[in-house]
């Protein structure tokens, strides 16, 4: 079915008048068409961008360091450690946790201060002792260790890691207390 009428119309982009074929036409041409669908598509991206960055500003997140209950993920970025650290340390029983399901672990924000509390406290202990302990009057060198029991440096390591021996690195030597030795080899 055709019809011989035209009708007067306003273009919907470029806002001149033509004469058009049908009661639907918007455009006065395919290329008035193309502008304005990018001209409307390019708008629709610059709304929905715009409504993205509001939302994610006024979001109003707590400042991690006010928190008293942290996530293992809010705990790692407080102390710029990884997550796998901050978990290595809770199944080592030096922070405190609570797990109310398996994927979600509370850690209280006293607990993370009193580690390092504690920490520090025994660091700076050590440090007084173990640089006053270790000298080459009552340590061996690993050469001279290995030499005396005749163990390799591979057998050595192991023991010092079983038995949980401290060593002093003093220069290029690695020094272990002659006691310690002694008490596992008699």
């Amino acid at each position: 079915m055709s019809f011989n009428f035209l009708v007067k119309r306003v273009c919907a982009h470029c806002k001149k008048e033509f004469d058009a074929q049908r009661i639907t036409t918007r455009y006065c041409s395919k290329n008035c068409n193309n502008t304005n669908y990018k001209l409307i598509a390019k708008q629709k991206k610059i709304a929905e961008s715009n409504s993205v960055t509001f939302r994610t500003m006024t979001k109003i997140k707590e400042p991690i360091k006010d928190k008293e209950y942290l996530t293992v993920k809010e705990a790692s970025s407080l102390l710029n450690i990884s997550i796998r650290t901050i978990y290595r340390l809770i199944e080592r029983n030096d922070i405190n946790s609570f797990n109310f399901t398996e994927r979600n672990t509370i850690i209280r924000r006293k607990d993370i201060d009193f580690y390092f509390d504690a920490n520090l406290k025994i660091l700076e202990k050590n440090k007084l002792d173990i640089v006053a302990d270790y000298n080459f009057e009552n340590s061996y060198t690993v050469k001279e260790a290995q030499e005396k029991y005749n163990i390799s440096s591979s057998a050595l390591y192991n023991l010092t890691q079983r038995f949980k021996i401290p060593k002093k690195k003093h220069g290029k030597f690695t020094l272990i207390k002659k006691e310690h030795l002694d008490q596992i080899f008699k």
